[in-house]
């Protein structure tokens, strides 16, 4: 006979016929809840493979961990009924309404630990959940997978691309978000083959490559060779990011140059003066305080050279403020000659990125694509690796980043058995 106290832990895991509770037990220690649940009707099950008509085979006890009650650990117990088909012999274990196929955790167990995840590290996750790490990895794998799935890009027309570090050494990963910001695609190194790769994906999932307008990546060789060949009807974009990135290079080396001029010369005062001022060099002048501004005018003012490269790259800047591409093309042409005109050194890679790329940068007049997008996810992305202290397996990257930034995989509800 079923007890009231059955009966009242058969709502709580929200259970209906043919299931219910049998039997609760505590330990000695008070550390540990069982409950026991069986099947207590008759039920029709067809075969998953035939769909042939199938009969009791035996039974298999199972095992599931559930989220705590009360702090102490609960588990969950059934023996599970196994069907054999009459047609083709095959052997399936029934489901159970609390768990998935296969799962050593409850449905509510895992909902808790996936975003235990989302905010902690995976062992962190482990250690407050009383289960191993690897184990939370799986159902997280598991989870995002089932996510991604139904990932649909047929209105896909404009994506940004960019790469990351992944760990030590030269270990990067490729990511590709939408025009939402979301991440679509996160796929190992930073060759041509991403992109390949990425097209594939993209096909898989309804969008076609011809559908694909503009592009908006980084300056990785890898990208620009095979961007042609796999979009050929996409318009490439490389945004003020990356290009002001190569201009702020060329400041620090005319000031390393002129700072190495300083000690040749023995003018060491001077020198010591000049090697700390990287900083602010290579800011935004309106970010600067009254005081470093000051410093900078000082700089500028006593460094030819410097002061040189330091106005062009001001000037380079002003290209993105024009309203329309005409006039931001004749001021980047006149850039080029001015900054051809200097024989500086160290404009040589700024002045060949212009040069080479010249259509590709004056793109963002068309698209008005910015890879600070990607910079911002990935700032993200490496936040979460500090978190993690780094992950081995650049997978268990690629999952944090899509349950994080894919858009696919948000809170999920409390899972109700039906």
């Amino acid at each position: 006979m079923i007890s009231n106290l059955e009966k009242f832990f058969t709502g709580c895991l929200h259970l209906s016929s043919p299931w219910e509770v049998t039997n609760v037990k505590m330990d000695e220690g008070q550390t540990r809840v069982d409950i026991r649940v069986r099947n207590n009707g008759k039920f029709e099950f067809f075969c998953p493979e035939c769909g042939g008509r199938c009969q009791g085979y035996d039974k298999k006890e199972r095992e599931w961990q559930h989220s705590d009650l009360f702090d102490m650990e609960c588990h969950i117990h059934c023996a599970v009924d196994r069907m054999k088909c009459r047609e083709c012999g095959k052997v399936t274990m029934i489901d159970v309404p609390w768990a998935e196929k296969g799962s050593g955790f409850t449905l509510l167990f895992e909902a808790k630990g996936i975003e235990l995840m989302r905010e902690m590290p995976v062992k962190a996750a482990g250690s407050f959940l009383k289960t191993e790490p690897h184990k939370l990895w799986r159902v997280l794998d598991r989870f995002v997978e089932g996510r991604m799935k139904h990932q649909n890009l047929a209105g896909l027309t404009r994506f940004y691309v960019d790469e990351t570090a992944c760990r030590r050494g030269h270990n990067y990963i490729t990511i590709f978000a939408d025009e939402d910001h979301h991440i679509i695609f996160v796929t190992y190194g930073n060759d041509a083959s991403t992109v390949t790769r990425f097209r594939e994906h993209l096909e898989k999932h309804g969008g076609k490559a011809e559908n694909i307008e503009y592009i908006c990546c980084g300056m990785g060789k890898g990208f620009q060779s095979v961007i042609a060949v796999e979009f050929p009807k996409a318009i490439v974009t490389y945004d003020r990011f990356h290009v002001m990135e190569y201009m702020s290079m060329a400041v620090d080396r005319s000031r390393r140059h002129e700072w190495n001029m300083l000690r040749e010369n023995g003018r060491l005062k001077e020198a010591t003066d000049l090697k700390g001022q990287r900083f602010i060099l290579l800011r935004n002048n309106e970010n600067l305080s009254g005081n470093q501004q000051s410093r900078v005018r000082n700089i500028l003012n006593s460094h030819r050279e410097i002061g040189i490269v330091y106005g062009l790259k001001e000037s380079l800047r002003d290209t993105w403020d024009f309203t329309n591409r005409y006039d931001a093309a004749n001021h980047l042409v006149a850039w080029l000659v001015a900054a051809t005109n200097t024989g500086i050194g160290a404009l040589r890679d700024i002045l060949k990125l212009v040069d080479n790329h010249f259509n590709e940068i004056l793109n963002w007049f068309d698209s008005g694509m910015s890879n600070g997008v990607m910079e911002g996810i990935n700032s993200v992305i490496q936040a979460v690796k500090g978190r993690a202290r780094g992950f081995r397996d650049w997978k268990n990257l690629r999952t944090m980043r899509y349950l994080r930034s894919s858009g696919l995989c948000d809170p999920i509800t409390r899972p109700c058995p039906n």
